[in-house]
C-alpha cells in the first residue's frame, strides 16, 4: 500500500470512528437546553422566510439542521400564540413544536446536518496539518480532533458551536493559502468561508480584526508570501536573440499595505454577500447588526454564575481558562506544553504559518472570556482544532527513537482511553487533574455536565429497575411525561426540607443550583452532602430512595 493509500484510509477510519461515536450516542439523548428552539426556528425561516424567532443567533446553522426536516411529515402550527405574539415567545413555541411531532425522529435528521459539519472540520485539520508539517501530523491532527470529548460532546446537538468551529477554521485555513501561496479562488473561498462563520454565530466577529492583524503582519514582515510578488519580465541572452523571462520579485511596503487593503476589502464584501444570503436576500440591510445587538438580552442580568464550587454574580475573568485546563483530556494539554517547548526545533516554514495558528487562538480566548457567559467551555471550541493543527508539529519527534515512539504510544492510548471511556456521556467529560467526571459537579455546571439530555436514559434506568413513578426534579425545557416518565415534580418544601417517601431522580444541575439556594435561603440544601444517592443516571441525575418520609 502506497503511503498516499495509507494516510486515505487512516483519514476515512478516523472519520468513521467520529461519526459512529456522535450518531450511536445521540440517539441516547433527549433535547438539550436549546435545541427545541434552535430547531423550531429553523424551520421557521424555511417555511415562512420570518426571522423573528431566536435573531440573537445567525441563521445559518439553525437553517441547515432544519432542512432535512422539509422532508418528513413535520407539524408547524402558525396559529400557536407563542407564534402570534410580537415578539414571539421562542422557548415555548419551541417545546411545542418539538413535542407535537416525533420529537426523537426530528433531533435525529436535525442533529445529522451538526454531525456533518463536524466531519468537514476534521478534513481541514487533516489537511491544513498534513500541508504544515507532512502526512504524519495531518493524521495525528486527525486522531485528536475524532477522539477529543469536547468536539464529540457538541457535534450531537443542534447549536452553533460546531458550526462556528467548522467555518471559522476554514476560513483561517483559505486565508493562509492565499497569502502563502496567492489564487482567486483561494481569496474567494476565504471570503466565502468568513461568510459562513459570521452566518453561524456572531462571535465570528472576531476574524474581522484577526484577518487584519494577520495581513498587517504579512505586510510588514513578509516572508515568501505570494500575496506581495509579481511578475517581471527580464531579458536574458544577446540582444539579437534576447529572450523574454518572468520571475517573481517583492513589492515595495507602499503596495503590499495597498494590496493588502484591497484583499481585505474583497474579503469583507464576499463574507457580506453570503451572509445576506443566509438571511435570504432581506429588504432590511441592518438585520445582521440588528441581531448581534440582541445577544445576551434574554440572560438574565442577576444570575449567579457558578465556578470552582463558589457563585458569582458577573464573570470570572479566569473562568474559560479554568474551564480549559479541567475539561481538556490531559494527554492534549502534555503535547501542547511539548510542542511550545520544542518549538525553536519543530517549527512550520514560516512564522507566519505559526501566526495563522496562535493569534486566532489566543484572540478568540480573550475575547471570549471578555465578553461570553461563563456557562460553557463550548464556547471555546473553535480553538481545538487549532491546537490539535499546532501540536501536530510533534509527529516528526515521537519516531526518532524508541523511548519517544513509547512516550507517543503512551499519550495515544490515554487519549483514546479518555474519549471512549465517556461513551455516551461526552458532555460531563473532567480530566484527572481534578478526579474525572464523577468530581465535575464540584467545579462547573450548566453545558459543561447536565443540559437535559438524559430523559430517555432515566426511563430506561426505572425500566430497568422495575420503578413505575418516581419524584423528578428536571429544569430544562423538555417533557419528561412524553418519554412515559411518570411520576411528579419535586415540590420547594422537599427539596429545601423534608423529602416524601419514595424514590428521586434529581438533576445535576439543580442539584448544583441548590447549593445557592442554600447560601441564599439559609436552608441546608445539598442533597449531595444531607444524602447519600443509591446510584447515578449518566452524570445528569442522581437517584435517592427515601424508605419513610422526611429523610433516610
Amino acid at each position: 500500500m502506497s503511503p498516499t493509500h495509507g494516510g486515505r484510509l487512516g483519514v476515512a477510519v478516523l472519520l468513521a470512528a467520529l461519526f459512529l461515536q456522535e450518531v450511536l450516542s445521540m440517539r441516547l439523548l433527549t433535547a438539550s437546553s436549546d435545541e427545541a428552539e434552535h430547531l423550531s426556528a429553523g424551520y421557521s425561516y424555511l417555511e415562512t422566510g420570518d426571522f423573528r424567532l431566536n435573531p440573537q443567533h445567525p441563521p445559518l446553522i439553525k437553517t441547515l439542521a432544519a432542512v432535512p426536516l422539509l422532508f418528513l411529515d413535520t407539524r408547524f402550527n402558525l396559529d400557536d400564540p407563542n407564534w402570534k405574539s410580537d415578539p414571539p415567545r421562542a422557548v415555548p413555541f419551541g417545546v411545542t413544536f418539538l413535542y407535537t411531532n416525533d420529537a426523537d425522529r426530528l433531533l435525529f435528521w436535525g442533529r445529522l446536518p451538526i454531525v456533518c459539519l463536524s466531519l468537514l472540520l476534521g478534513v481541514y485539520v487533516y489537511k491544513w496539518a498534513r500541508e504544515l508539517f507532512g502526512a504524519p501530523a495531518g493524521l495525528m491532527a486527525l486522531f485528536l480532533y475524532s477522539f477529543c470529548p469536547n468536539i464529540i460532546a457538541h457535534s450531537r446537538v443542534i447549536t452553533m458551536d460546531v458550526g462556528l468551529s467548522c467555518f471559522f477554521v476554514i476560513s483561517l485555513y483559505y486565508l493562509w493559502r492565499f497569502v502563502r501561496r496567492g489564487g482567486n479562488g483561494n481569496r474567494l473561498a476565504a471570503g466565502a468561508a468568513l461568510g459562513l462563520a459570521l452566518a453561524s454565530k456572531f462571535s465570528a466577529v472576531i476574524l474581522l480584526p484577526t484577518y487584519a492583524l494577520i495581513l498587517a503582519a504579512a505586510v510588514f514582515w513578509p516572508s515568501n508570501v505570494q500575496l506581495f510578488l509579481r511578475r517581471q519580465q527580464t531579458q536574458r541572452g544577446a540582444k539579437r536573440k534576447a529572450k523574454q523571462h518572468n520571475v517573481l520579485v517583492p513589492i515595495n511596503l507602499r503596495s503590499r499595505i495597498t494590496s493588502a487593503a484591497s484583499v481585505y476589502l474583497l474579503l469583507l464584501v464576499v463574507a457580506g454577500i453570503v451572509v445576506y444570503a443566509a438571511y435570504f436576500f432581506p429588504s432590511d440591510p441592518l438585520v445582521y447588526w440588528k441581531g448581534a445587538s440582541l445577544v445576551n438580552k434574554d440572560h438574565n442580568p442577576e444570575y449567579q454564575y457558578y465556578l470552582l464550587g463558589h457563585f458569582k454574580q458577573g464573570r470570572w475573568w479566569y473562568y474559560f481558562l479554568v474551564a480549559f485546563l479541567i475539561k481538556t483530556p490531559i494527554p492534549t494539554l502534555i503535547l501542547l506544553a511539548l510542542s511550545l517547548v520544542l518549538y525553536k526545533k519543530y517549527h512550520g516554514e514560516s512564522w507566519l504559518d505559526e501566526a495563522f495558528l496562535i493569534l486566532p487562538t489566543l484572540i478568540f480566548v480573550a475575547f471570549t472570556s471578555a465578553l461570553a457567559d461563563d456557562i460553557g467551555l463550548r464556547y471555546l471550541l473553535p480553538i481545538y482544532p487549532l491546537i490539535f493543527i499546532f501540536v501536530s508539529r510533534l509527529a516528526s519527534f515521537f519516531f526518532r527513537n524508541r523511548l519517544q515512539a513509547v512516550l507517543a504510544v503512551s499519550l495515544g492510548a490515554w487519549y483514546l482511553f479518555a474519549g471512549l471511556h465517556m461513551y455516551p456521556d461526552y458532555l460531563a467529560y473532567f480530566n484527572e487533574l481534578i478526579g474525572g467526571p464523577e468530581r465535575g459537579y464540584k467545579y462547573l455546571d450548566d453545558s459543561n455536565i447536565d443540559w437535559g439530555q438524559d430523559l430517555k436514559r432515566l426511563k430506561a434506568y426505572m425500566d430497568g429497575h422495575g420503578i413505575e413513578n418516581i419524584n423528578v426534579l428536571y429544569p430544562w425545557n423538555a417533557s419528561p411525561a412524553y418519554y412515559g416518565i411518570k411520576g411528579r415534580s419535586v415540590t420547594p418544601d422537599e427539596y429545601y426540607g423534608k423529602p416524601s417517601q419514595g424514590i428521586y431522580a434529581i438533576s445535576t444541575h439543580a442539584l448544583i443550583r441548590g447549593e445557592l439556594s442554600a447560601e441564599v435561603q439559609k436552608v441546608n440544601s445539598d442533597w449531595l452532602r444531607r444524602y447519600k444517592p443509591i446510584d447515578r443516571v449518566g452524570y445528569s441525575f442522581y437517584i435517592f430512595k427515601f424508605d419513610k418520609p422526611g429523610g433516610p
